[in-house]
Formats: C-alpha cells, sequence, structure tokens
C-alpha cells in the first residue's frame, strides 16, 4: 500500500509542476499565457561562447528571461524578483515593452533549463543594465562570467 501510494505521489507531483498546454509539432502552445514557442535544446547544439543570436523579442516570461526568435534566454547577471510579487510583476510589465524590439545577444555557452545564457542590447540599450535602473532587478555577480557589471 505504501509502494502505491508512493507512485500516486510521484505522478501527481510530476502532473501538477508540468507546463500547461501541451506542445504542438513546432513546440508551440497556448497553455496559460498568450500563443509562444518553446525550443528545445540538446547539450550538442549549445553554442560556442561568444555566439551572437539576433532577431526579434517574441516573448517575455519574466523579467530575466525572454524570447528571440522564439529561443528562450536568461540574462546572464540579472535577477529579479519572481512573478506573482509586487516588484516581479513591475519587472514584468517593464520587460513587455521590449516585445517585438530587435535585439542581439551575446551568449555565454551555458544552458539553464530549457534558456540559453547570455547579455542582450534590447532596442539598442543594454538589457540587463536597463532593467536593473528600472526596476527592482539587481545584478547576480556570481553569474556575471564576462564582468560586465
Amino acid at each position: 500500500m505504501k509502494y502505491v501510494l508512493a507512485l500516486i505521489f510521484i505522478l501527481l507531483a510530476n502532473f501538477a509542476s508540468a507546463h500547461s498546454g501541451g506542445l504542438d509539432k513546432n513546440g508551440c502552445h497556448s497553455g496559460s499565457q498568450k500563443y509562444h514557442c518553446h525550443k528545445k535544446i540538446n547539450k550538442s547544439e549549445l553554442p560556442k561562447p561568444g555566439t551572437l543570436l539576433e532577431g526579434q523579442v517574441t516573448h517575455v516570461r519574466d523579467g530575466d528571461t525572454i524570447e528571440v526568435n522564439g529561443i528562450a534566454i536568461r540574462l546572464s547577471a540579472l535577477d529579479c524578483p519572481e512573478r506573482g510579487t509586487r516588484d516581479g510583476e513591475h519587472a514584468n510589465r517593464l520587460a513587455q515593452q521590449f516585445l517585438t524590439t530587435k535585439a542581439v545577444c551575446e551568449l555565454t555557452g551555458a544552458k539553464t533549463y530549457d534558456r540559453l545564457v547570455g547579455y542582450c542590447i534590447v532596442g539598442g540599450q543594454d538589457f540587463g543594465l536597463f532593467m536593473m535602473r528600472n526596476s527592482a532587478c539587481k545584478v547576480w555577480e556570481k553569474y556575471d562570467v564576462w564582468d560586465r557589471y
């Protein structure tokens, strides 16, 4: 009986933490947010440090994660409050103004979850610096791998 309960608990925990909205063949879904896409990145596909990714901001996940051409980018060295908090929602709204804006991200070669890590210029300005100056986002020195801030 213990094993059955443990199995049920594990299955429910996995179900509860899943990203809602199932993916279509292009890795896109509507889920709890507007229609957006995720590109799965394999370790063999990780870009070399210094690789540039250019395109438009196609989605803003929160204050420190944007998607450029559907590819999730975690801003290196930027630490923003979580969504669901007053400061996190402010940071998210601030970042939303950059939707469809041109972005150039210099990738560090690292990956966290489904996101590449990089420093981005969005709309002609350093996105991380803009967020730190205009919201409760702060520098996360441990991850400022190129000492930009």
